[in-house]
């Protein structure tokens, strides 16, 4: 009896199998760059997991089958702390074993010059005739990391160097996890004239084609309306829609069969938790590629449903959940979800592409988790923070109140900009200016802020002298938490004082 065999691949890739689909319009792209004698490099970019290494799997299988090529793949993912000559000695170990070269040849180099000018030619010189070097580089954008630039820092103007050699032996493909404008300037001196084509979601048929792996190898079928449950989903989204259907394989044949089953919308539905849990630790990588407005904008989003939000009520659900002003960065963050294919315009607004992974930041990223992202919105605005943090620890108040101050202007969002604002303020007695920064901060987060404007008002009603004005605070205080004992027990000392007066005054008239 043969065993049924689930035919998707899910967080592995899948170049050169047959859960490789589409990608049509980029392998075109790809192959016009090799042939053409005027470029030698082209750059392929996307969000993290939508298929890029499955890609230049399958440019190292099909590049010699449609010209002169020999590719070599080699990831750079754990070498962005190398030095620079360990990097060379680790591709010239992967070109050697590509291209099945001698082991007597020479990987170790007394200096980096060597690989360039000796073994480079020496390797394309042994090609066979009018073929080429393709350097496939996986996770290219590793490198351009200013907290690890041992590597990148002398990798790039070499890299750059290297791609001279020989414009018509000796060619590049780099895959990368961001926009190529979003490199250091650094990095984009690699790429200056270098073709850049986006890796995005699956096309209508070619998700259908990834859905139909199961047909054609007879073990499941799919009605229209699973099909398109799934493609309302995913929205051609190739590792999550591998994913959906392969949890919905293995729930139809939980139980045996003796035909292949058809899968319907409520098979597709019950699959859906699951699925989401399957692939927490790839979305969380997915959301930590984005920079934090992204991460605000996406997560008020989410929230906000499945539908269409407009940028008026976007602004409103922002303001909401904290955001008391939308500054650039809050702006722009819309454009830059729509090209990472995470969210897209409509007539009325914008949408989540995917729906899955809407639902997933719902659940796992609401804006409370991430409301500590607001200080980062604006980096200049949390460096004047830290700026002056390190002034009030060295009991510089003036200095760090006009740094913090500078910091608010920028970004009136920094949470911990007005807190240690406020806190200096309380240190210095100015209990006004204190206040008023905690009341503005607490209407937006009042988990940060109660516990420090309770006491703020406590100390205010200390130093009043009229009672109508304690009162007022107190019943303020209240408001904020009702079990404040303190205020509580002032509210009704005063009470009970104006009865014993009011007492008092009858008896006496």
């Amino acid at each position: 009896m043969t065993i049924p065999q689930n035919p998707y691949i899910a967080g592995n890739p899948v170049g050169d199998s047959n859960a490789f689909i589409g990608r049509a319009d980029v392998l075109s792209e790809v192959n016009r760059l090799l042939a053409n004698p005027n470029a030698n490099a082209i750059v392929l970019y996307g969000q993290r997991r939508i298929g890029k290494t499955s890609i230049l799997q399958q440019l190292a299988e099909q590049l010699p089958k449609i010209g002169k090529y020999c590719p070599v793949n080699f990831d750079l993912q754990d070498k962005a702390s190398w030095p620079l000559e360990k990097v060379l000695e680790a591709l010239a170990c992967e070109i050697n074993h590509s291209l099945s070269l001698p082991e007597t040849q020479e990987l170790k180099f007394s200096n980096n010059d060597e690989f360039r000018c000796r073994y480079i030619p020496q390797v394309l010189r042994g090609l066979p005739k009018d073929s080429s070097l393709v350097l496939l580089f996986d996770e290219f954008d590793v490198f351009d990391n200013p907290s690890t630039d041992q590597a990148g820092a002398a990798f790039f103007p070499y890299l750059r160097q290297l791609m001279e050699i020989d414009r018509r032996h000796l060619q590049f493909v780099f895959v990368i996890g961001r926009k190529p404008d979003d490199l250091t300037t650094l990095a984009l001196s690699v790429f200056k004239g270098v073709k850049s084509k986006r890796v995005s979601l699956l096309n209508k048929e070619d998700t259908v084609r990834l859905i139909y792996l199961s047909r054609d190898n007879k073990t499941l079928d799919w009605s229209k309306e699973a099909i398109e449950e799934i493609r309302e989903l995913t929205s051609g989204h190739p590792y999550l829609t591998q994913q959906l259907c392969e949890i919905i394989w293995n729930h139809a044949y939980e139980e045996e069969t003796d035909s292949p089953p058809i899968i319907t919308p409520a098979q597709v539905q019950a699959a859906i938790p699951e699925t989401i849990e399957s692939c927490v630790n790839a979305l969380e990588w997915l959301w930590n590629g984005l920079a934090p407005p992204e991460r605000i904008v996406t997560s008020v989003m989410a929230h906000a449903g499945p539908g269409t939000i407009n940028q008026t009520e976007l602004e409103q659900h922002l303001a909401e959940s904290g955001v008391r002003v939308v500054i650039s960065e809050l702006q722009n963050a819309p454009q830059i979800l729509q090209d990472w294919d995470l969210i897209e315009p409509d007539q009325n607004g914008y949408r989540f592409r995917v729906e899955l992974l809407r639902r997933w930041i719902a659940e796992k990223k609401p804006i409370g988790r991430v409301q500590k992202e607001m200080d980062h919105i604006e980096p200049v605005a949390n460096n004047l923070y830290q700026a002056g943090y390190g002034y009030y620890q060295n009991s510089q108040l003036e200095t760090a109140i006009d740094l913090l101050k500078q910091s608010l202007s920028l970004n009136p969002n920094h949470l911990q900009a007005g807190l240690l604002l406020a806190h200096i303020f309380l240190a210095q007695g100015k209990l006004k200016d204190a206040i008023a920064l905690l009341e503005r901060i607490y209407k937006y987060n009042p988990g940060a802020t109660r516990t420090r404007l309770v006491q703020a008002l406590l100390d205010r009603a200390e130093d009043t002298k009229s009672d109508d004005d304690k009162l007022n605070i107190f019943n303020h205080i209240l408001r904020i938490n009702p079990d404040q004992a303190e205020a509580a027990e002032g509210r009704k000392t005063i009470g009970k004082n104006r009865g014993d007066e009011a007492l008092e005054k009858g008896l006496l008239e």
